[in-house]
Protein backbone atom coordinates (compact mmCIF):
# COMPACT_ATOMS: atom_id res chain seq x y z
CA UNK A 1 0.00 0.00 0.00
CA UNK A 2 1.36 3.46 -1.07
CA UNK A 3 -0.31 6.87 -0.41
CA UNK A 4 -1.38 10.26 -2.68
CA UNK A 5 -0.57 13.20 -1.54
CA UNK A 6 -3.25 15.14 -2.93
CA UNK A 7 -3.39 19.13 -1.70
CA UNK A 8 -6.50 21.46 -2.63
CA UNK A 9 -7.12 25.06 -3.02
CA UNK A 10 -10.57 25.02 -1.04
CA UNK A 11 -11.42 28.34 -3.13
CA UNK A 12 -11.50 27.40 -6.26
CA UNK A 13 -11.37 23.39 -5.77
CA UNK A 14 -8.23 22.75 -7.76
CA UNK A 15 -6.45 19.43 -6.49
CA UNK A 16 -2.54 19.07 -6.77
CA UNK A 17 -1.31 15.66 -6.75
CA UNK A 18 2.16 15.93 -4.87
CA UNK A 19 3.14 12.82 -4.71
CA UNK A 20 3.33 9.25 -4.34
CA UNK A 21 4.61 8.27 -0.61
CA UNK A 22 6.04 4.68 1.04
CA UNK A 23 4.02 5.77 4.64
CA UNK A 24 1.02 7.71 5.66
CA UNK A 25 3.66 9.96 8.37
CA UNK A 26 5.88 10.91 4.23
CA UNK A 27 2.66 12.11 3.25
CA UNK A 28 1.39 13.93 6.04
CA UNK A 29 5.03 15.13 6.88
CA UNK A 30 5.22 16.83 3.15
CA UNK A 31 1.59 18.16 3.48
CA UNK A 32 2.53 19.84 6.56
CA UNK A 33 5.26 21.03 4.67
CA UNK A 34 3.64 23.08 1.59
CA UNK A 35 0.78 24.43 4.12
CA UNK A 36 3.40 26.19 6.07
CA UNK A 37 6.41 27.24 3.01
CA UNK A 38 5.03 26.89 -0.55
CA UNK A 39 4.05 29.61 -2.09
CA UNK A 40 0.25 29.19 -2.95
CA UNK A 41 -0.12 26.45 -0.99
CA UNK A 42 0.62 28.54 2.50
CA UNK A 43 -0.72 31.79 0.79
CA UNK A 44 -4.48 30.22 0.35
CA UNK A 45 -7.08 28.10 1.86
CA UNK A 46 -5.42 24.75 1.06
CA UNK A 47 -6.09 21.53 2.60
CA UNK A 48 -5.28 17.80 2.17
CA UNK A 49 -6.17 14.79 1.56
CA UNK A 50 -4.08 11.40 1.77
CA UNK A 51 -5.70 8.57 -0.48
CA UNK A 52 -4.00 4.87 0.09
CA UNK A 53 -3.41 3.29 -3.05
CA UNK A 54 -3.03 -0.60 -3.76
CA UNK A 55 -0.02 -1.74 -6.56
CA UNK A 56 -0.88 -4.26 -8.71
CA UNK A 57 1.08 -7.32 -9.14
CA UNK A 58 3.78 -6.01 -6.74
CA UNK A 59 6.17 -8.19 -4.89
CA UNK A 60 9.24 -6.06 -4.24
CA UNK A 61 10.39 -2.50 -2.86
CA UNK A 62 8.83 0.41 -4.44
CA UNK A 63 11.10 2.93 -2.90
CA UNK A 64 11.71 4.90 -5.73
CA UNK A 65 10.13 2.77 -7.83
CA UNK A 66 8.11 4.65 -11.42
CA UNK A 67 4.88 3.73 -10.93
CA UNK A 68 1.59 4.33 -13.40
CA UNK A 69 -1.78 5.29 -12.83
CA UNK A 70 -4.71 5.70 -15.29
CA UNK A 71 -7.04 8.53 -14.45
CA UNK A 72 -10.61 9.61 -16.44
CA UNK A 73 -12.03 12.63 -15.76
CA UNK A 74 -14.94 15.27 -17.19
CA UNK A 75 -14.73 18.64 -17.53
CA UNK A 76 -17.85 20.91 -17.02
CA UNK A 77 -18.09 24.58 -18.43
CA UNK A 78 -15.72 26.17 -16.56
CA UNK A 79 -13.34 23.82 -17.95
CA UNK A 80 -13.09 22.55 -14.25
CA UNK A 81 -11.87 18.48 -13.78
CA UNK A 82 -15.34 16.70 -12.81
CA UNK A 83 -16.23 12.76 -12.08
CA UNK A 84 -12.69 11.87 -11.47
CA UNK A 85 -11.62 7.97 -11.23
CA UNK A 86 -8.69 6.92 -10.92
CA UNK A 87 -6.97 3.38 -10.95
CA UNK A 88 -4.93 1.08 -8.80
CA UNK A 89 -0.94 2.00 -9.26
CA UNK A 90 0.97 -0.48 -11.60
CA UNK A 91 4.76 -1.40 -12.50
CA UNK A 92 4.46 -1.39 -15.88
CA UNK A 93 3.44 1.16 -18.49
CA UNK A 94 1.97 -1.92 -20.01
CA UNK A 95 0.19 -2.95 -17.44
CA UNK A 96 -1.60 1.17 -17.19
CA UNK A 97 -2.35 0.78 -20.98
CA UNK A 98 -4.23 -2.92 -20.48
CA UNK A 99 -6.30 -0.90 -17.75
CA UNK A 100 -6.86 2.15 -19.38
CA UNK A 101 -8.21 0.11 -22.37
CA UNK A 102 -10.53 -1.33 -19.56
CA UNK A 103 -11.69 1.54 -17.90
CA UNK A 104 -12.67 3.22 -21.12
CA UNK A 105 -15.35 0.32 -21.96
CA UNK A 106 -16.21 0.60 -18.65
CA UNK A 107 -16.65 4.70 -17.53
CA UNK A 108 -17.41 7.16 -19.75
CA UNK A 109 -15.42 10.15 -19.31
CA UNK A 110 -14.34 12.45 -21.98
CA UNK A 111 -10.84 12.97 -21.17
CA UNK A 112 -8.25 10.18 -20.27
CA UNK A 113 -4.28 10.35 -19.03
CA UNK A 114 -1.85 7.58 -18.30
CA UNK A 115 0.73 8.91 -15.49
CA UNK A 116 3.53 8.33 -14.29
CA UNK A 117 5.34 9.02 -10.55
CA UNK A 118 8.33 7.96 -9.05
CA UNK A 119 7.45 6.80 -5.09
CA UNK A 120 8.87 9.41 -3.07
CA UNK A 121 9.70 12.43 -5.64
CA UNK A 122 7.75 15.55 -5.85
CA UNK A 123 5.78 15.62 -8.54
CA UNK A 124 4.04 19.16 -8.01
CA UNK A 125 7.70 20.55 -7.14
CA UNK A 126 6.69 24.49 -7.42
CA UNK A 127 4.17 26.47 -6.12
CA UNK A 128 1.31 28.41 -7.95
CA UNK A 129 -0.08 31.50 -7.85
CA UNK A 130 -3.77 32.71 -9.19
CA UNK A 131 -4.21 34.80 -12.19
Amino acid sequence: MLYLLIITDTEISEDFEIGIFETQKQAEDIAEYYLKNVKGFCDYSCTYRIVPMLIENCSESTEHRKLWIVTGYNTNESLDETDIIKSSLFTSEEQAVQELNRMKEKYTRTEWITDCMTVGKLHWQEGFIRV
